[in-house]
């Protein structure tokens, strides 16, 4: 991680109830079909973040250009690490080393997982979950990339995410399914919105 943070902070989120079967480490995670168990030894997990504003936009980073994916943008996200003390713990750990955010909430999750081959070929599953971060006190999301990591963020309305593009910038994924994921957010966010204001 770059000198640019200070040590990660004691994460204090609070968590959505639709997100409890992630309270727990990703060695006991329980899969609804045991027969699937088998699939679900590694985790991934990535934090969409929205900026209160409107239209919503949503948090977009760009991968560094000797990392892996170089150019291609994603959510915050990455690996459940052993040390890790919940699956949602993960979320937060990754949101603070790559955009420089704390999670003050975690959840509702966002669809059911997709999984993907590392490099090395190992096969991982990543849960993704709606994430409201601390703000600052004017109220703003302070966002703090990790150099060797990421080189750009952005902030995406539905339209831009769908058109692939913000102004000059042109949005590639990383994969498919991590735009189809972020259009979902779009959805599950406005539908949050509707039933707040009913």
């Amino acid at each position: 991680m770059a000198d640019t943070l200070p040590p990660p902070p004691m994460f204090n989120f609070v968590s959505h109830p639709s997100a409890q079967p992630f309270t727990v480490p990703g060695k006991a995670y329980k899969p609804k079909n045991a027969e699937d168990s088998w699939k679900y030894k590694l985790f991934a997990t990535g934090a969409i973040v929205f900026e209160s504003s409107t239209p919503e936009r949503v948090l977009l980073i760009q991968r560094a250009a000797h990392d892996s994916m170089p150019g291609k943008w994603e959510t915050p996200g990455g690996g459940c690490d052993d040390s890790d003390p919940s699956i949602l713990h993960g979320v937060a750990r990754e949101l603070w080393e790559e955009a420089g955010l704390i999670a003050s909430k975690i959840g509702p999750p966002i669809g059911d997982g997709y999984f993907f081959f590392t490099r090395s070929q190992r096969l991982v599953c990543k849960f993704n979950f709606l994430v409201e971060a601390q703000r600052s006190e004017d109220g703003s999301l302070n966002v703090k990339l990790d150099p060797e990591e990421h080189q750009n963020y952005v902030w995406a309305t539905e339209e831009e995410v769908k058109a692939k593009k913000v102004g000059d910038i042109e949005l590639r994924f990383t994969v498919e399914d991590q735009e189809k994921i972020i259009l979902e957010a779009f959805k599950v966010r406005s539908l949050a919105s509707s039933e707040i204001g009913h």
